[in-house]
């Protein structure tokens, strides 16, 4: 049976593909990393109801069903993706505030010039007559 894959494009990246090991133990189980609810939940109490089936195993053969390998094969593809998804998004969130740094930084100097150069929005002069 051929393995399943996945590839991703975007704008920045022209391919990324994702292809199964067999040889690696998360592509032999049901039960994915980077799926299910998350420790923090769990440690709360919840119970994971939506836990997938453990493999079906063939009854002449002792190994798991064509339809178990390949649920298995797509559980650790989908935690390949998730956690090369979720490197991304911090990249992009990681990017995102420092530019959002670079940009206040940029305010900051520009106010502390234009108050050095006595650009502090007060007129002396008006000030002087306004008094008077």
């Amino acid at each position: 049976m051929p393995q399943p894959f996945a590839i991703y494009s975007s704008p920045d990246i022209t391919k990324k593909e994702f292809t199964v090991d067999v040889n690696n133990a998360k592509y032999h189980t049901t039960n994915g990393k980077t799926t299910g609810p998350s420790t923090y939940v769990l440690n709360a109490g919840q119970v994971d109801i939506d836990k997938p089936s453990d493999p079906k195993i063939d009854a002449t053969t002792q190994q798991p069903t064509q339809l178990s390998q390949l649920r298995m094969s797509l559980t650790g593809l989908q935690d390949d993706i998730n956690e090369f998804l979720t490197e991304r998004m911090e990249i992009a969130k990681n990017k995102k505030l420092k530019t959002q740094d670079v940009k206040e930084e940029k305010r900051l100097q520009e106010e502390i010039n234009e108050l050095l150069d006595g650009g502090d929005d007060d007129d002396e002069e008006e000030d002087i007559a306004a008094a008077k």
